[in-house]
């Protein structure tokens, strides 16, 4: 018997917890402007009953160079929202942060500061966690913000965070052999000094360097640097252009304009730079538009040729390069601006919109290319473009819901319709725009009432639009208009409301409003 018991109480306790799992990931903490790194494990933990416990351990903060240990961020019974990008987590609470468990932390500050606000956005998926986390230390008037598993942002995209790339240069005298040169290029981001190809020791033994980090920051820029890009003379025979990217840069040809001079990606790449990170950038989201921040000034102005450009490529991650080769498939997205003037010297805050190509690639990874001239060996020699913070721009455009295919109009934070049988009501949300999406968690359902939390979601969680549906049993409105042509919707979604791309057999669906049986 007590045997019996045992397999009892031990099928009940897995059954708690239908499946655990850690994510290991780059975790990055900012405090007042600045930002650091380390490497961190998540644990969410789903219930059977369908809710999460999360859990963020030995939690530390790298503050003036030194480690402080703040402890355990643990948070239980999480509701999740249901969407087509996976499961949405989003609370803002209060917690007590709890001791950690690592040794070698002599003391945890979380314990000390006892009840602190926080507010928790999470996107569960099978292959990555990203969360969002902002902490209030009132009492030690700082907000700390926390990103882990950012896909959604440049990585050092105020760019702070510098490495040594070493070149030789050569002496065109003759006189002497060659000498080492150290070149800083921004950590994640790639000039000629890292590049690759037939001709780059040549491009960098005839060429001065063209990156540099520089204490000239944009208005009201909470960062200390910015990026200096220059272009230089080569041999005074052509212009080498300035020129970062977040792939890797090749120098194939001595002809500038030949495509074989280009920046490139490929996540099949094992390649590394100096500091160990790879020459491409991953990206889960598609943005809507790219801000970043310029000041140009062209030394000698070249009527023909007086632009700067900042160009951006949102690919499938498989081989790509900027300028093209050749049509590329593999294209989700492109932004581009090749007509940034010297404007007297002066900062511009530049915002290039993303226009989307009609096709079903899916997003990898992101190729940024910028530099002093929209076209290859054009300039003056001693260009000079400084570029700060740039980032991506996720908007949460026209969120919108249906119930059994009628509109309810998100006029208030609470909206209610009704429906014959609230129960079995198909609910579909939905969004405007690329750069969001919706889910939806269902908090109530009786045979008189259903109440559903319905969350409208930049792809980066930076904004969440939240709306409560109540859908009462009664008699239905304007369901026969669902069959007109202004309200038919081509798409397919399941009985959660998920848009689907292939419907199987055996299987409800619903389409244009209605259930269908495949």
């Amino acid at each position: 018997m007590k045997k019996t018991l045992l397999s009892l109480a031990l099928a009940l306790l897995s059954s708690l917890s239908m499946s655990a799992k850690d994510y290991t990931d780059t975790l990055a903490v900012t405090v007042n402007g600045s930002t650091t790194t380390q490497t961190a494990t998540i644990s969410v933990d789903k219930q059977a009953d369908g809710r999460y416990n999360f859990a963020l351990k030995n939690f530390k903060l790298n503050m003036a160079g030194a480690v402080r240990g703040i402890g355990n961020i643990e948070l239980k019974n999480l509701v999740p929202a249901t969407s087509s990008k996976g499961e949405v987590l989003a609370t803002d609470t209060t917690i007590t942060i709890s001791n950690g468990d690592d040794k070698s932390v002599a003391m945890w500050m979380g314990p000390m500061l006892g009840q602190i606000p926080l507010q928790l956005k999470t996107l569960v998926q099978d292959d990555h966690l990203y969360t969002v986390i902002d902490i209030n230390m009132a009492s030690l008037n700082q907000v700390i913000h926390v990103t882990f598993g950012d896909r959604y942002q440049l990585s050092n995209s105020g760019f702070e965070d510098y490495r040594t790339e070493q070149t030789l240069q050569a002496d065109l005298t003759g006189a002497n052999p060659p000498s080492t040169i150290n070149v800083e290029e921004p950590l994640n981001w790639h000039s000629f000094a890292s590049a690759t190809g037939k001709y780059v020791q040549a491009a960098n033994a005839f060429s001065a360097p063209h990156t540099y980090s520089s204490d000239v920051v944009r208005p009201n820029s909470t960062g200390k640097k910015s990026l200096l890009l220059t272009s230089a003379s080569v041999l005074g025979i052509t212009i080498a252009n300035g020129t970062i990217t977040t792939g890797r840069m090749q120098a194939g040809d001595m002809n500038a304009a030949n495509t074989k001079n280009c920046a490139f990606l490929s996540t099949d790449s094992t390649s590394t730079d100096s500091h160990g990170d790879p020459f491409y950038a991953l990206m889960d989201g598609t943005p809507d538009s790219l801000s970043v921040w310029v000041k140009f000034k062209q030394q000698t102005h070249v009527a023909d040729h007086p632009y700067a450009t900042v160009s951006a490529a949102l690919t499938d991650g498989t081989y790509y390069q900027d300028p093209q080769d050749k049509d590329y498939t593999n294209v989700v997205a492109t932004a581009k601006n090749a007509q940034i003037a010297s404007n007297g010297f002066a900062w511009q805050h530049i915002v290039i919109p993303f226009k989307y190509n009609d096709n079903n690639v899916k997003a990898k990874a992101l190729l940024v290319t910028i530099s002093t001239n929209a076209d290859p060996g054009q300039g003056s020699p001693a260009d000079s473009l400084y570029v700060d913070d740039i980032s991506l721009i996720y908007n949460v455009d026209k969120p919108a819901v249906t119930v059994n295919g009628h509109a309810v109009t998100l006029d208030n934070a609470e909206v209610s319709t009704t429906a014959t049988d609230p129960t079995t009501a198909v609910v579909v949300a939905s969004t405007a725009n690329k750069g969001s999406f919706a889910a939806v968690s269902e908090l109530s359902s009786s045979a008189d009432q259903r109440k559903l939390q319905l969350l409208y979601c930049s792809d980066d969680l930076k904004t969440i639009k939240t709306y409560t549906l109540v859908i009462d049993k009664g008699a239905e409105t304007g369901i026969s208009q669902i069959k007109t042509a202004t309200n038919k919707d081509s798409k397919v979604y399941d009985l959660n409301g998920r848009e689907v791309k292939t419907m199987h057999h055996g299987n409800v669906y619903i389409l244009n409003g209605k259930k269908v049986l495949k």
